[in-house]
């Protein structure tokens, strides 16, 4: 079944969040060649989704190595055509699937480190996480990669105001769909923040409340 894919970002939050009518959850990560997603990556991702979704069936993620894109920049387009070849499952029954592809190639628009693009699907770009981590005074590439994960999964889950309505006023207006709060995972600049962070960065208070109030 592909009709709950290839929708509008944010309008299935409410389903990956709550346990109606999908009770379990299937991300499938897609990474290209170099940009196997490391163990202490899945398992923050992991503990993310088991804290912010109700999912009484279960959450599972499952990772599996494709093809390079073949060139430096890829368009959106491009991203279409290889979550078609390379999606393997898709919504069924009680199960919800997310598809994420780790690209081993930057966006056509300079400076970007990942986009969502579908309801439920989401890109991280290889080559541009790739030459702003792991180097002397860089974010490591594990701490960059987790923390987009997660940014780019809050936006499945409708942060902020894109199908998670908020309860109280935190949108950052200049930005859309992202938190005003610059110590917040939704923060627009926060692969910039990573860098700085002791840690993964997470939800504030009120991207919390809105995934709660949406049957999270």
């Amino acid at each position: 079944m592909q009709d709950n894919e290839y929708n509008t970002l944010g309008t299935a939050a409410k389903q990956i969040l709550s346990s109606t009518p999908y009770t379990t959850l299937v991300v499938d990560i897609n990474y290209m060649p170099g940009f196997e997603p490391s163990a202490s990556t899945l398992n923050e991702l992991s503990i993310f989704l088991n804290t912010y979704l109700h999912k009484p069936g279960g959450i599972t993620i499952r990772k599996n190595v494709v093809t390079s894109a073949g060139k430096d920049r890829i368009t959106l387009d491009d991203l279409v055509k290889l979550e078609r070849a390379h999606r393997a499952t898709y919504t069924y029954g009680s199960t919800i699937t997310v598809h994420i592809l780790l690209s081993d190639a930057a966006f056509t628009e300079e400076d970007v480190f990942a986009t969502s693009y579908w309801n439920t699907s989401f890109c991280l770009f290889g080559k541009t996480i790739a030459e702003h981590s792991g180097g002397a005074g860089q974010v490591s590439r594990q701490r960059l990669v987790s923390t987009l994960l997660q940014h780019e999964f809050g936006h499945l889950l409708g942060l902020v105001d894109q199908g998670s309505p908020m309860l109280e006023e935190h949108r950052d207006d200049d930005n859309g769909a992202h938190c005003s709060n610059p110590s917040c995972l939704m923060f627009y600049g926060i692969e910039t923040n990573a860098a700085a962070a002791t840690n993964t960065p997470v939800l504030d208070a009120a991207c919390r409340a809105d995934l709660k109030a949406n049957g999270g």
